[in-house]
């Protein structure tokens, strides 16, 4: 059985140390997280697998711990194909840099979202340049490429796309660690 958990809290990072604990403590195991510090807290994301009782006990956890933090989870159903990856798709990266304007964030969803592509990461942040004293935004997304899109007509498409927004883009095969 699985459990998607979303929590805020405070960005000193002791309720992700809580949480972990907690899925320690239920004899559960952290399939997959994520951990920011956004604005003037922290944000946790995680996928959370064990054995039904395991499951219920964390839930009880969770229930103490979200009197001190905001924690949301939902179970998952089963399924068969359960931690298969899609057979065929091809992971790309897309790193975007623009000066902060509106809409340039939904348009690049938007964009993929048409062209058939999943995205399966996504990071945003924007930060001030003192020297020229401008607000840039970069925005990082892994994305899934299914089969039948041509890579290479996406690439230009893509790449068309951002020079008509005005922005700085790169569109490039994920690179794999040994």
């Amino acid at each position: 059985m699985q459990l998607i958990i979303t929590a805020w809290g405070e960005p000193d990072g002791t309720l992700f140390e809580r949480l972990l604990a907690s899925i320690r403590e239920s004899d559960c195991e952290v399939r997959e997280c994520r951990m920011a510090r956004i604005a003037r807290g922290c944000a946790c994301f995680l996928q959370v697998q064990g054995k039904w009782n395991h499951v219920a006990r964390l839930e009880s956890a969770l229930a103490v711990l979200g009197q001190q933090a905001q924690i949301f989870h939902h179970r998952l159903e089963e399924t068969t194909g359960e931690g298969k990856e899609e057979s065929g798709e091809l992971l790309y990266v897309a790193d975007v840099v623009s000066r902060e304007h509106a809409g340039v964030l939904e348009g690049l969803v938007a964009y993929f979202s048409q062209a058939g592509v999943g995205i399966q990461d996504l990071r945003c942040s924007s930060y001030r340049l003192p020297y020229v004293d401008a607000t840039v935004c970069t925005i990082h997304m892994l994305l899934r490429i299914p089969p039948g899109i041509g890579v290479l007509s996406l690439r230009d498409d893509f790449l068309d796309y951002c020079e008509q927004l005005q922005v700085d883009a790169i569109f490039e095969p994920v690179k794999p660690i040994f």
